[in-house]
């Protein structure tokens, strides 16, 4: 037996329908499909006297209502659902049924693989006809026999739908696997799935949410050929409904009749026609649109199928796949260019880094990081939110009156050693020493959140006045001090410029601006041992840690700042 298309099958099944109303000797016989394929796309009819007008047809057509089972139908005016009618759409029926003078009639319901998709409806002038079982058999004998036509349609419908797609995949797939150059790439893409899918447009485009407008990179335009310079769109984004659904959707867009959405028309390419049905399927990387691909029908309405619509969506990811390609492959370029440009001068400034500059203030842990290239540091000055930690020894100048010099080298080395290792400890950065002051950063050179900046000063302030007590202990025991030494300690985290300050003989990494003086007159204003900190810092503390103080004026600071201290 010959495959079946979607054209002989239509004429193979008016033939089953006119051999079943001449067999049976019927008025009317009606095939009307409710399945979404399109291989039966109107009703099929038989008339035994050809009298009806095309309006009087499609009247009686509506008379076939979606059944689950048989409805026989011997007196239109017994029938029960008609005496009680339940619904708008039985009272609509009995009235086509009195319109169209239709007195009897059998319905019976196809179904294929479980699914319904279509009715068989007989009917007769009459006002009571009994329907033989005989006649009830025949029907449902051919109701078979048009389910199995309707079957093999599909089946040479699927083969043929599949080689063609195959064919089509190898094509682009080819193509791609020819060239790096992501023009080339991009018109075999929209020209073969042009071609192949038979529409009057395909246009590829590159563009994500964050940009203003798409970029389009591939047309293919079946009545132009060739279109050079490509258009571009003039409405953003943002305003486009049909990008902004697949944006929220991530699935294809289809739009079967342009005319029954007015609301999209207006944002196609600037074309040389508005399109009447569009398909447009999204490009996705790690499930994020990098781009669109959108088929156009230009001359008339268009059901697109489903095999349409995978064979679009399987093309758009072999598209993405060959952006990232293309991007990846001038990315490496570039870089690989670079790297033999500049190996040997990165290798000496690693090197200096390392060794001249980056073990004065940065943790050796870090330090080792940036050295195998696990960390890259870029050293220009530049604002970075930050938390700056001031301390200072309270009564360092009396103290050294009273040590003498080596008495007061020694005590301020090993103070500044340990006070050193407590930051580096908790991976922070040291400013500089300004005497016996010690001013640390958080959240630079490396980036930290400010919750982590804070719990880290926080941390490092603690752990500073502990281990002062300790070298206090020492130091008394050595004869050096007969009071313990105490330190005070300001911490306050804002915007400063962090980077190299200096020239070509000297520099160094450091915080300016007013972030870095507010921490410094917080710790002038502080008491002995104690360690205040402002609003900023405060508010990622527990409430039982803090204690607001009474407002103090800072030197220097014209805004009120609300000060607190940290237990």
């Amino acid at each position: 037996m010959k495959p079946l298309d979607s054209s002989s099958l239509e004429v193979a099944l008016q033939k089953i329908i006119n051999q079943l109303g001449q067999l049976l000797n019927v008025d009317w016989c009606i095939l009307r499909a409710f399945d979404t394929n399109p291989l039966i796309e109107e009703s099929i009819f038989y008339q035994k006297k050809q009298k009806k007008n095309k309006e009087e047809l499609s009247l009686l057509e509506t008379t076939i209502i979606p059944i689950q089972k048989i409805e026989i139908i011997s007196s239109v005016d017994n029938f029960s659902p008609f005496i009680k009618p339940k619904t708008l759409k039985q009272k609509e029926r009995k009235n086509v049924y009195n319109l169209t003078k239709i007195g009897a009639s059998l319905l019976l319901p196809l179904t294929l693989e479980n699914k319904f998709i279509a009715v068989v409806g007989l009917y007769r002038y009459c006002s009571f006809y009994h329907w033989q079982e005989q006649e009830i058999a025949i029907t449902k004998m051919v109701a078979e026999q048009i389910t199995l036509a309707i079957t093999q349609a599909q089946a040479y419908q699927k083969v043929r739908a599949l080689a063609q797609r195959e064919a089509l995949i190898n094509r682009i797939t080819n193509a791609i696997r020819c060239s790096l150059d992501p023009q080339l790439i991009f018109t075999a893409i929209t020209q073969e799935l042009g071609n192949g899918l038979r529409v009057d447009g395909c246009a590829l485009s590159l563009w994500t949410k964050e940009d203003k407008f798409v970029q389009c990179v591939g047309l293919y335009d079946h009545h132009q050929g060739s279109i050079n310079p490509l258009p571009q769109s003039v409405v953003p984004i943002a305003l486009n409904p049909v990008l902004q659904q697949l944006i929220n959707t991530q699935t294809p867009v289809v739009l079967e009749n342009m005319d029954h959405y007015p609301e999209m028309t207006q944002f196609d390419l600037p074309l040389r026609k508005s399109a009447q049905a569009l398909l447009i399927v999204p490009l996705m990387v790690d499930k994020e649109i990098i781009g669109s691909i959108s088929l156009r029908q230009t001359d008339h309405p268009r059901h697109w199928l489903s095999t349409e619509i995978e064979l679009a969506q399987t093309l758009a990811s072999q598209a993405a796949i060959a952006v990232q390609q293309a991007r990846l492959y001038e990315t490496t370029k570039q870089q690989a260019e670079q790297l033999r440009k500049s190996e040997q001068e990165v290798k000496q400034l690693n090197q200096y880094l390392t060794e001249s500059v980056l073990k004065r203030f940065l943790p050796a842990s870090m330090v080792n990081k940036v050295a195998k290239g696990e960390l890259s540091l870029d050293l220009t000055p530049e604002p970075r939110l930050v938390t700056i930690l001031f301390t200072d020894l309270v009564g360092y100048t009396p103290l050294a009156s009273h040590l003498g010099t080596q008495g007061v080298a020694t005590l301020l080395n090993e103070y500044l050693e340990v006070m050193t290792a407590v930051i580096f400890d908790y991976g922070g950065t040291v400013d500089k020493f300004i005497g016996d002051a010690v001013v640390a950063l958080f959240g630079a050179p490396e980036d930290l959140t400010p919750q982590q900046q804070v719990n880290q000063a926080i941390a490092v302030a603690r752990e500073m006045h502990h281990q002062l007590h300790k070298l206090n202990a020492q130091w008394q025991s050595q004869g050096l001090i007969k009071q313990p030494i105490q330190f005070r300690c300001g911490i306050h985290q804002g915007i400063a410029v962090v980077g190299m300050f200096g020239g070509g003989q000297r520099s160094d990494y450091t915080a300016i601006g007013p972030a870095v003086n507010i921490a410094a007159r917080l710790q002038e204003v502080a008491d002995s041992g104690m360690i205040l900190v402002s609003a900023t810092v405060a508010q990622f503390l527990k409430a039982s840690e803090i204690t607001a103080i009474q407002p103090l004026p800072l030197k220097g600071v014209e805004e009120n700042i609300q000060i607190f201290s940290v237990s």
